[in-house]
């Protein structure tokens, strides 16, 4: 029986030899794949734009001669009033007058003096901006009574954040 084995295996052994003699090993050809390759390369370092790297933008390294006057950029400093819905003043996150019924509001006065005088000494008279921000549910009169205590410190210029239309 093992003879019987043997001799069918060879002939299928025959069999495929026979069928690989009649067609070729498949192969894939790679040259125009390489072609391709550098074709695309070429155009994306062509069409791609680099970043400038730190040492190549322009900085002015040049230190002010002794005796020349420094140039000094202003830059203003924003004292932030806010009003919660609760009638409660804040400035720079610090509760100032949280008495809804005293319309005085001298907390905030005074806060608000201190700003305007080191404002003065350190900014050399640059104005003071104010910005305020309200509640929906603040009162009219409330809005009112911190304008009238910006107006008592001689703050003119005010910026009003976060009123709809």
């Amino acid at each position: 029986m093992s003879g019987a084995l043997n001799r069918s295996s060879a002939r299928n052994r025959a069999r495929v030899a026979a069928m690989a003699a009649d067609h070729p090993v498949p192969r894939l050809e790679l040259s125009s794949l390489v072609d391709v390759a550098f074709l695309l390369l070429t155009f994306f370092l062509l069409t791609s734009t680099l970043a400038p790297k730190e040492a190549d933008l322009e900085f002015d390294f040049t230190l002010p001669v002794i005796g020349s006057p420094i140039k000094n950029e202003f830059i203003p400093e924003i004292t932030r009033v806010a009003i919660d819905a609760d009638g409660i003043v804040w400035c720079d996150e610090v509760a100032l007058d949280a008495d809804v019924n005293r319309r005085d509001l001298p907390n905030l006065l005074a806060r608000l003096m201190e700003v305007k005088q080191a404002n003065a000494i350190s900014r050399k008279g640059n104005s003071n901006i104010v910005s305020i921000k309200a509640a929906d549910e603040v009162s009219g009169q409330r809005l009112i009574d911190v304008m009238n205590c910006l107006a008592q410190a001689g703050i003119e210029e005010v910026e009003l954040e976060d009123f709809l239309d």
